[in-house]
């Protein structure tokens, strides 16, 4: 496992206990662990409770940070005798333009396009009323705003506050805050409960055994004291999905179930189909506006599992078998 973080986190632990099932000698590493010239590295086994450095040759596979890929040297050369299972798959705006451009999957997508000036903001507000402005690369739900009009004030809403600015404070705002990095302008999606918080379904899956996709859990994000976002790392929680639907959807839940489970099945495949590298996990965020309709809000690789290590940590190690035995993306 190779990760930023000095020290293994719970994740490591988890994975570890499994790989001791399966009889796979695992360790944890950083990129100063590795020694290019030799081809080895300086790793941390868990034996008996505790985490013990041991100089090794490099492994069969690693599980890396999907972010870590373009520190190209050391990669090149991990590459060269090791199964890397992770890897970027580009910006949010990259990603919604290869979906757009194929259709398959037109019924779910929001429209989203990269704003430049403040009459691409202004158009869309005319065209959609309510707009949501977010950094085009993924940053775990921070510096997202709302747009709208109001008389002839804009209403910045976050998800902390909301304010109004006369044309030329917004103005300075686009140019102080927006225009600063690439941001994408889409229609505001209310996904909402009926206590007026923020929330989205979050499908996590995961290659295994085979390398074939398996769901490993299908969970709401409540963005609890939020507005905007239901990040879990911004604040908020998560519940089973079950009650609740039930409780937000009444006699539609299980419709909306069934949905969220055949894209857990379809989806993945059909996103891995643009990509040449295999990928190793998904993690899609839908919202369900109050119709019960179903809108894609983001796809992630490298998603989170807090909530279910041994689950998540179940089948990566399986995915590390398949990648061993079949020498899985060895030549790319």
């Amino acid at each position: 496992m190779f990760r930023t973080n000095k020290k293994p986190r719970a994740l490591a632990r988890t994975v570890a206990y499994v790989c001791n099932y399966y009889n796979i000698d695992f360790f944890y590493f950083t990129n100063d662990d590795v020694d290019i010239e030799n081809e080895t590295i300086s790793g941390l086994f868990f034996e008996h409770g505790v985490w013990v450095r041991k100089t090794t040759d490099y492994p069969e596979v690693i599980d890396n940070e999907p972010n870590l890929i373009f520190q190209e040297e050391l990669y090149d050369s991990l590459s060269k005798k090791s199964v890397l299972t992770s890897y970027k798959i580009g910006s949010k705006q990259k990603v919604f333009n290869m979906l757009k451009k194929d259709g398959r999957f037109d019924d779910i997508l929001i429209p989203s396009k990269v704003i430049k000036t403040v009459s691409d903001i202004e158009m869309d507000i005319d065209k959609h009323q309510h707009i949501l402005l977010k950094p085009s690369k993924s940053n775990q739900g921070k510096n997202i705003y709302t747009v709208r009009k109001v008389g002839t004030e804009y209403e910045i809403g976050t998800d902390d506050s909301t304010e109004n600015y006369p044309k030329e404070d917004f103005i300075q705002f686009c140019n102080d805050v927006i225009f600063k990095k690439v941001y994408l302008s889409q229609p505001f999606i209310s996904s909402k409960t009926k206590e007026g918080f923020p929330f989205d379904v979050r499908i996590n899956t995961r290659r295994s055994r085979n390398g074939e996709w398996s769901t490993v859990r299908i969970y709401p994000k409540i963005g609890i004291g939020q507005t905007i976002t239901s990040n879990i790392h911004q604040g908020g929680g998560i519940s089973s999905i079950n009650p609740f639907l039930q409780s937000q959807f009444g006699d539609q839940w299980k419709e909306i179930k069934n949905n969220l489970k055949q894209l857990s099945k379809s989806f993945p495949p059909y996103f891995q189909s643009f990509y040449d590298n295999p990928i190793d996990a998904l993690g899609i965020d839908f919202g369900i506006d109050p119709s019960g309709k179903l809108w894609l809000f983001e796809v992630n690789t490298y998603p989170g599992s807090r909530y279910f290590r041994v689950e998540d940590a179940e089948r990566r190690v399986q995915y590390y078998l398949y990648c061993a035995e079949k020498g899985v993306n060895r030549s790319n």
